[in-house]
């Protein structure tokens, strides 16, 4: 009976991890006294973006028009906010820009949305060393993980390099207490080929391969 509960624990542990670490959300936004709560917001590629209107009727519009605009390659939208169609949803599939309005009352309101193509979240595992190790999936289509460890305190960079050695993003340039980290990234806006990631935290500098098939 013990065994299976120990087991049981185990598995829930693990359930939570995964959760916690996918990192993807949702993330509210208000439409009401002709603004939006918060006008500007921070998103990760996988969150998504759910209007909910608390009074009066408004859009949530981002079609090139009016002075919205987004990432080549993202969907537009105009949606209605009103006591018939309170809520709208929007999912982040490109990094970038948006700014968003409400037609009936640009400019004024208006809000951005600020995307990114990574998270990163701290794992709690016992450090000793520097490390790490390979993405998975590998090869992926379009996200993968990468999952690193620091012994020290240190600023860190994670960045991903294309087959010429361009540099086609930034994961991580911040300093970072030390612990097992796990860098979610992205590669939707990108072709298919070989990439490489590359970390460096003090003296420590590592590279790796991976492969994106689309």
């Amino acid at each position: 009976m013990k065994k299976r509960q120990g087991l049981f624990l185990a598995t829930l542990v693990a359930i939570l991890m995964i959760s916690k670490i996918s990192g993807s959300t949702t993330i509210s936004v208000a439409a009401s006294n002709f603004v939006f709560t918060p006008a500007v917001i921070s998103a990760t590629v996988g969150d998504t973006i759910k209007w909910t209107r608390t009074s009066g009727t408004h859009t949530t519009t981002c079609n090139g028009q009016q002075g919205t605009l987004r990432p080549a390659g993202a969907a537009p939208w105009n949606a209605p906010l009103s006591a018939g169609n309170p809520t709208f949803s929007y999912v982040i599939t490109v990094p970038g820009k948006y700014l968003y309005i409400c037609e009936p009352h640009a400019p004024d309101m208006a809000g951005v949305i600020n995307a990114v193509s990574s998270s990163i979240t701290q794992i709690n595992e016992i450090v000793t060393g520097y490390e790490i190790s390979q993405n998975y999936p590998n090869p992926f289509n379009p996200s993968t993980k990468i999952r690193f460890s620091i012994p020290s305190s240190e600023f860190v960079t994670l960045k991903i390099f294309n087959e010429l050695g361009k540099e086609v993003e930034s994961l991580v340039s911040s300093k970072l207490s030390a612990g097992t980290y796990e860098a979610d990234w992205n590669a939707a806006n990108l072709n298919s080929g070989v990439y490489y990631y590359r970390l460096q935290a003090g003296s420590f500098l590592q590279t790796r391969k991976m492969l994106l098939v689309k």
